[in-house]
């Protein structure tokens, strides 16, 4: 219940941003272990995915690579271990590993060629939205079709950063900057345009199960369909 309110205080897009949803999902990882409904519990954690896909969608539709990127694709922690040094350094994402490790290397050599041949990187966190997906996946909880729809959603949020990051090559502030009106029915249909509707219908279901655990929810394995 406390989680609940916690994400309908950050269901307005402009509160969501990745710390906000592993915030979420670390404090909903951690009642993991509390008497409680698994059905709950993973309907919940489908919840953190929806906001998670709104909140890349967004980002994609409004030329945001980098931070839907980071959703996405990025790891969120990755570790470089360097020969000899027991102590591992975090890579910084937004910065280049020739300019964050110049003084690790030994003074004049190339230090790409230095990362090479001394260091290996080791990925601790993946991307939030792909782990968030195999975890659902992996709980052998909720519906096919319901993962179906994620991993759908999933392949056009990264259409629509590759369709928008063409448009910015000749526009930096593509689409926003606008498009000519005959262009905009194609524009419309390669943008995701996410909505909260299947995450205030998993809403209405958790608060269903909440009064009755015999409630059958859509979203749930061997349940009625979406």
């Amino acid at each position: 219940m406390l989680l609940t309110r916690n994400l309908h205080e950050h269901v307005f897009d402009h509160y969501l941003g990745e710390e906000v949803l592993i915030n979420q999902m670390e404090q909903l990882e951690s009642s993991e272990d509390l008497d409680g409904s698994i059905e709950i519990y993973w309907l919940s954690m489908s919840r953190i995915m929806e906001l998670a896909l709104l909140c890349a969608g967004n980002y994609a539709d409004f030329g945001q690579i980098r931070e839907a990127g980071d959703l996405m694709v990025n790891p969120r922690h990755t570790e470089v271990h360097i020969n000899g040094i027991w102590e591992p350094v975090k890579v910084n994402r937004y910065e280049g590993m020739t300019d964050q490790f110049i003084d690790y290397a030994p003074a004049g050599t190339n230090v790409a060629e230095w990362l090479r041949d001394n260091t290996h990187l080791v990925h601790i966190k993946g991307p939030l939205i792909p782990d968030l997906y195999e975890m659902l996946k992996g709980a052998d909880t909720l519906s096919e079709l319901y993962l179906s729809s994620i991993d759908l959603r999933m392949q056009k949020i990264a259409q629509t950063m590759t369709f928008v990051s063409y448009g910015q090559m000749m526009d930096p502030n593509y689409p926003l900057s606008g498009v000519p009106p005959e262009e905009n029915d194609f524009v419309e249909a390669n943008l995701c345009r996410y909505d909260r509707k299947i995450y205030d219908q998993i809403a209405h279901d958790i608060s269903k199960l909440l009064e009755n655990m015999n409630y059958r929810s859509r979203f749930l394995k061997g349940k009625m369909s979406l």
